[in-house]
């Protein structure tokens, strides 16, 4: 089985999982970043586990523990997975706080806010993507990149448009 399939495969499984141990969305994406990134920097060694998806959870549990000595917190009670907890992708995350908002926010004007603040590749991967709704293996044929670092680079691009969602007052306009 190859990486792009064990991650399509898995993704929302392994995020749902630490979200239920974590009860935080921001960390339950940070962390199964990092889970895929570890089993992406192990290579052939990952693909070649007798069980993949095995060291996938266990990577994922691994990681939460760390999470948790490290911020000193309490481990959260966990959630349960009921349909909010459902990782929804294919979605940006101005979408996603657009969804959580009421439908007063001006949509596009907070698109244009969040794209300004991204470098231009970034924001052509984001158009790419997101506005026109290309696949990430069109995208990845275009960059002549692999489909796996166009995936990379979505979750670093995602990761930043929230940090400057989080940043903006969707009440105020």
């Amino acid at each position: 089985m190859r990486f792009e399939e064990i991650c399509r495969e898995n993704y929302a499984r392994i995020y749902n999982y630490i979200l239920a141990k974590t009860a935080n969305r921001e960390t339950a994406e940070d962390i199964t970043q990092d889970v895929f990134l570890i089993a992406f920097q192990k290579g052939d060694l990952f693909l070649s586990h007798e069980k993949p998806v095995a060291f996938l959870y266990v990577t994922a549990r691994n990681l939460v523990l760390e999470y948790y000595k490290r911020t000193k917190e309490a481990p959260a009670r966990e959630a349960p997975l009921d349909e909010s907890n459902i990782a929804v992708f294919g979605r940006d995350a101005f979408e996603e706080l657009c969804l959580q908002k009421s439908g007063t926010v001006n949509e596009e004007y907070y698109r244009k806010q969040i794209l300004q603040k991204l470098k231009p590749r970034e924001r052509d991967l984001y158009r790419k993507y997101y506005i026109d709704k290309k696949t990430m293996k069109m995208i990845a044929e275009e960059f002549h990149m692999s489909e796996t670092a166009v995936r990379m680079k979505y979750m670093r691009i995602r990761k930043k448009v929230q940090r400057i969602a989080a940043g903006l007052k969707l009440d105020e306009f």
